[in-house]
């Protein structure tokens, strides 16, 4: 036999109802950590894309062009952004570099861009004078 019902006939499947409202609130509250660490390692691989673009493009004899391509070929092998863009700008005193990106998504609604600029001087050899 079975036991009676505290709740009575009224509340028969109420559990159901509050675990179908419950569980996408849980899975986005265990989810939303795990995208902002996306966010915060695709920013990380911007800026130390930036940093490479700057070390290839200082080199005296080097091109915007060698910044972009060490600036994406970092990009490619670390992974982890989408829509990478890699902005070199070198004058005569300095190089800068602009990488911009978006994070992945695990989560609809989230759609973080990255940003990241590095700037160096432009390596001079300066001979050493006679004595």
């Amino acid at each position: 036999m079975r036991a009676p019902n505290r709740r009575g006939k009224a509340e028969d499947g109420l559990t159901s109802t509050e675990l179908a409202v419950i569980m996408p609130v849980l899975i986005a509250l265990v989810l939303v950590p795990f995208q902002i660490a996306l966010w915060w390692h695709a920013d990380q691989i911007a800026d130390a894309a930036a940093r490479e673009a700057v070390d290839a493009a200082q080199v005296a004899t080097a091109t915007e062009e060698d910044g972009i391509r060490a600036a994406e070929w970092f990009l490619d092998a670390a992974g982890n952004m989408t829509e990478p863009q890699v902005t070199v700008t070198r004058t005569t005193e300095t190089v800068s570099v602009e990488v911009t990106g978006r994070a992945p998504r695990l989560l609809p609604g989230f759609d973080w861009q990255v940003t990241a600029r590095a700037a160096g001087p432009i390596e001079r050899f300066i001979p050493e004078p006679d004595r």
